[in-house]
């Protein structure tokens, strides 16, 4: 799970589509979009922990 500014979470999935995650690049904007981006990666996260779970 990738975190700060300008990173990106990748997912990839066993049929090689391959999802991502993007923060936003500018700082400021990061600060201000923070927790739209952590709810973004903790779906993500939810569907992995869902399908390993299966």
């Amino acid at each position: 799970m990738a975190l700060g500014a300008g990173a990106i979470t990748k997912r990839v999935y066993p049929d090689g589509r391959i999802e991502r995650c993007e923060n936003v690049k500018d700082v400021a904007l990061y600060i201000e979009k923070i927790d739209e981006m952590i709810e973004r990666k903790r779906k993500l996260q939810t569907t992995v922990l869902e399908e390993n779970a299966q």
